[in-house]
Formats: structure tokens, sequence, C-alpha cells
């Protein structure tokens, strides 16, 4: 849980904040009711979301009109904001951080700049819709828990019936103007706990992937299809992104190796060493996927703290490149090498882009233990803006320290000669001869850290697939609770074929780019552009939020969610899809 509170109350009902509508159901502003329900809710949740990570325990104090003596304390626990906005930028500065300056040489800073604002922009509209979906998850789970509890009190269904019935007979006398009723006692007694207590109902309780979140509101013979097909498009962006960072790992400790080779006086072969650190990945990333992946936190803070440190050797040291540049051939001439307008390049940088921002499918993991969960949008904005103008920096910086080098590649040993921007930009910094090596061979091996993500992203999409063959496997007589345990002969079988694929990919091409262009630009464009926006609009319908009475309170509710906001998307999701496949396919 994000929040543990316990307050005693004299009276079993008091009247709780809420919305200026009457109350037909006194249950509705029962203290002992609605603790019941969220108890029963919180037994309910499958992924519940503990303590992770940063956290932050306070007193909030004793409760109201209590003695200290006899109120217990509350308090708060959970994930501070300014700790998911580090963490947040951790998942953002990885992979396309050092892809992206590529991008840019192909597409021009310009062109570059305004694809990447554009991805953000509506990238951040739909993690707003993923924000509100995860809500209404969690308040569909709540009313289940409403149905449970009264099932099992039948003193209490009756009370609502009869509450229900003096409202009639005041309506028929006169005395009410409330209007008349059409639907059946339970129906509305759940919509009067949405506009009474949606603060308790919309709260995030539980985890609910985007996958889950799919089979829980598409329901319907299409839909089922639909559900099916977000399955299929998240498996294939995660296979793509394990793929992708094997390949970035294999690259780096492969450089790394030739250039201690070189300083040992030896020479090795290039596509050798790439191949070796393939197959030593392999052997370190199976039983780390079958690891305890949550009691990581020190070695994720180490590797947050070495990502941080290169991305700023790498800005000053071509910060520095390009002042020496500028000194010895002018800016205007160092800026005549800069390309600012390329749409031949479009589909490099788009394609970075999204693999950059496409963190949806991450955002219920990430975004519930934070506390309060109403500033999930700020470390979002925060998080996406923080990384937007660090990214340009990196990218211009790059342009203008490696703009006029004509070399291919770079030299594998201090002191060398540098190379025209690589398609991972830490190779550009191989020949650095400052501390005698020792800076080029951290600035080559920190992307092997990336290591650490590829059993994250073996994790994730074991279990997106256990989750959509459940029905599956348990009529095969395979309990899904079998996939979490490590070592049993379904786990191992289902990771290993999980495993596998990528790095056969890394074997068969070392192009970093390739795989990114053709995932970024398909699945992870759908994951991030297209199935939030289905997602929020089909859980909206489940609960009818979008009538005119629906509480207007309602956390994380999103702005961005009417015919405007949706229209945007689903446009830019056309024009981007025309645009990628123009690119790659025609031209």
């Amino acid at each position: 849980m994000t929040e543990k509170e316990t307050v005693v109350e004299d009276s079993d009902y008091v009247e709780l904040p809420a919305a200026p509508v009457s109350r037909i159901f006194r249950s509705t502003a029962s203290v002992k009711f609605l603790r019941q329900l969220s108890w029963i809710a919180e037994q309910q949740a499958v992924n519940k979301i503990g303590v992770k990570m940063e956290l932050e325990t306070r007193r909030l104090g004793d409760a109201a009109g209590h003695r200290e003596s006899r109120a217990p304390r509350r308090y708060r626990v959970g994930r501070r904001p300014s700790a998911a906005v580090v963490f947040l930028l951790n998942s953002l500065t990885g992979l396309s951080l050092l892809t992206m300056p590529f991008g840019f040489q192909q597409s021009g800073v310009i062109l570059g700049s305004l694809t990447v604002f554009a991805s953000m922009a509506v990238s951040y509209i739909t993690a707003t819709f993923m924000l509100e979906a995860l809500t209404i998850a969690n308040a569909l789970n709540y009313e289940k828990a409403e149905e449970n509890a009264l099932e099992n009190e039948p003193e209490r269904r009756e009370r609502l019936r009869d509450e229900r019935k003096n409202i009639e007979e005041k309506v028929e006398k006169g005395i009410s103007d409330s209007p008349p009723f059409r639907k059946g006692t339970l129906e509305y007694f759940k919509e009067e706990m949405r506009k009474k207590n949606a603060c308790r109902e919309f709260k995030i309780r539980e985890r609910v992937e985007l996958g889950a979140m799919g089979q829980l509101v598409l329901t319907s013979e299409f839909s089922g299809t639909a559900a099916n097909l977000i399955y299929m498009v998240i498996v294939s962006y995660t296979y793509g992104t394990a793929s992708a960072l094997v390949v970035t790992v294999a690259t780096s400790w492969g450089h790394t190796m030739q250039n201690i080779a070189t300083l040992c006086g030896l020479e090795l072969d290039e596509m050798l060493a790439y191949n070796v650190s393939v197959i030593i990945s392999f052997l370190i990333t199976v039983p780390l996927s079958f690891a305890d992946l949550q009691k990581t936190k020190k070695f994720t803070f180490v590797i947050m703290v070495c990502r941080f440190a290169a991305i700023l050797i790498l800005l000053l040291v071509a910060s520095w490149q390009s002042y020496r540049r500028v000194q010895e051939e002018g800016w205007t001439t160092v800026m005549k090498g800069v390309p600012l307008w390329q749409p031949s390049g479009f589909v490099a940088v788009f394609g970075n882009s999204v693999f950059l921002f496409g963190l949806h499918h991450y955002l219920p993991s990430m975004m519930s233990p934070l506390e309060p969960q109403s500033q999930a949008p700020g470390v979002i904005r925060c998080g996406f803006g923080i990384c937007y103008f660090l990214l340009v920096a990196v990218c211009f910086t790059a342009l203008t320290a490696w703009g006029g080098e004509t070399h291919a590649k770079c030299a594998s040993h201090p002191g060398g000669h540098f190379c025209s921007i690589q398609p991972l930009y830490n190779l550009n910094f191989s020949p650095l001869s400052l501390g005698g090596g020792s800076v080029a061979l951290f600035l080559l091996a920190y992307p092997a850290m990336a290591i650490a993500s590829i059993p994250v992203a073996v994790i994730t999409t074991r279990n997106t697939i256990g989750q959509w063959l459940g029905g599956w496997l348990e009529k095969r007589g395979v309990p899904l609770a079998r996939l979490q345990e490590s070592y049993t002969r379904p786990n191992i079988i289902l990771t290993l074929f999980v495993v596998t694929p990528p790095f056969v990919v890394a074997l068969i091409t070392q192009n970093v780019q390739a795989v990114i262009q053709y995932v970024g630009g398909y699945a992870g464009l759908t994951v991030a552009f297209f199935c939030p926006t289905i997602l929020l609009y089909k859980c909206r319908q489940a609960l009818k939020l979008d009538d005119m009475d629906a509480p207007a309170d309602r956390p994380l509710k999103s702005s961005f969610a009417n015919r405007f906001g949706y229209t945007l998307v689903y446009c830019s999701y056309a024009i981007a899809l025309y645009m990628v496949t123009l690119k790659l396919f025609f031209t």
C-alpha cells in the first residue's frame, strides 16, 4: 500500500467531504463500512503495490476530535515525488540518450528537436490517460468489493432497499425532487459511492498492467480480439526493447575489451569481441531473470549514479571540444557543418523518441508507489522536461564537437583520431586520453550496466505472456502462480522462450538503429499512443464516467480526456504511422 491510516471515530456514521449531491444511502457515509470495503479491495488485489525504492515515513497527526492518548497516530509511507523524478530520469536517460545524437545527425537539429518535442507532448497526454485508466481499473476492483460485502450482509442490503423505497415515497408525495428511479438499487448505490467517496474508490491499491487492463475492460467478442492485439503489441515492444539492450550492452563491452587489449599491446578482432560479449551477457542474464529484482535497490542506485556521471562527462567533453573548434575554425564554419532540417532522417529520430518516452507499460509499476498519488502528472512533466533539455544539449554539443570529423570509426587507443557521430554516442570517446585512457574506458563500459535492465525486460515480457495465456495454461493444469516461482518447469520453459530471441537478434545484427526504427516506429508507437487512449475510453465506458453526473473530483482525472484530446492523439498516431511506413519502405 502507498498509504496506511488508522482512524478512530465516535460514531459509525459521519458526513464525509463530498460533492454537493443528495444522499440516498446512509452506508455511503459509514466509516466502518468504508474501511471494510477498503480491506476487501486490498485483499482482492493481485499485484499489490507494497513499499519500494525510496521511502518516506511521516507523521500526519492525531485524529480530529481525540486526545493524543486515545487516538492512534497516522502515518503515510510511499515514494517521494523527488525520488520518483530521479527514478523516472534513470529510465529516460538510458539507451535513447546514446542513440539520439546519431538520429539528430540524420534529421538535423531543428527537425530533430521538434520531432522529439511533439513525441514528448503526445506521450505526456497519453501518460495522463494511462494514470486515469489505472485509477478506474482500481475502482472496478473496489466495486467488486462492494458487491462481495453486500452479498455477505443481507441486513445491509435490506436497509438499502428500505432507504430507496423511502426516497421513492417522498418523490411520489412531492416532498423530494429526486429523479425517477429506473435502475436497480445496487447500481444506484454504486453511483452514489462514486460521487460521495471518489478519493477512496479511485485510489490506486493495485498495479494493473497494460495487458491486464485490456482484459478487464475489453470483454466483447470484438474487444476480446482487441485485447489480444494489445498483448501482441506489448510483447513485440518488450522483445524489441530487450534486443536493443542486448546489442547496446554487447557493443559497449566489445569496444571496452578492444581498448583494454590495445592498452596491453594486444590486438582483438572487433567481431570476436562482440560475439563473446553476447554470450557472456546471455550467461549473466539467464540466472538474473529468475532472481528477485525487488531487492536490488543499492545496485540500481549505483547504476544511476554512474549513468548521471557519464552523461555529465559526455556533456563537458563535447562542450570543450566544441569550444576548441569554434576558437580554431570560427562559429560560422562550425555551424555550417551542423545539419538543421533533413526530412529523410525523420525515422531515425522518431523511433528513438518513441523508445525514449514510451514508458506507458511501466507506468503502473513506476507511479503506483508514489505518495501523494496526485503528484504523478507533475512527476512525469518534470522528468520529461528535464530529459528533453538534457537530450537537446547532448545532441547539439555532439554535432558541434564531432561535425567536422571525417573518419568513419574512432581509434581504439587513447590519443588516437576521433570520428563522426557513431550509432552509439559513447563510442565517440574511445580515443579520449583524459586520465590515461581511464575516462574513455568508463564511457565505453557504462552502457554495459544496462545489462541490469535486460532481466527486467525479460521478466516483464514473461509475465505479460503468462497473463495473456492465463486461461489456456489453467485449462492444461498449469497454475499462473507457478510462473512466479523460480526454477519451476513452466517458469524455466517460458523464461528461456523469452530470453533467447533477443540474443539471437544480437548475433544476427549489430545495427541497434534498425531495431529501434522498426520496433519503436510500430510497436512502441502503438503502446505509447494508441493503447492508453483506447483503454481509457473503454474504462470510462465501463463505469459510465462520461455522464454529466460523474464525480468531478476523481483522483488523476486527465484534463485531456475529451473529444479534442482523443482526436489529437489518433491523428498523431495515424500521421506518424504513415510517415514511418513511407520512410522505411518507400524511400
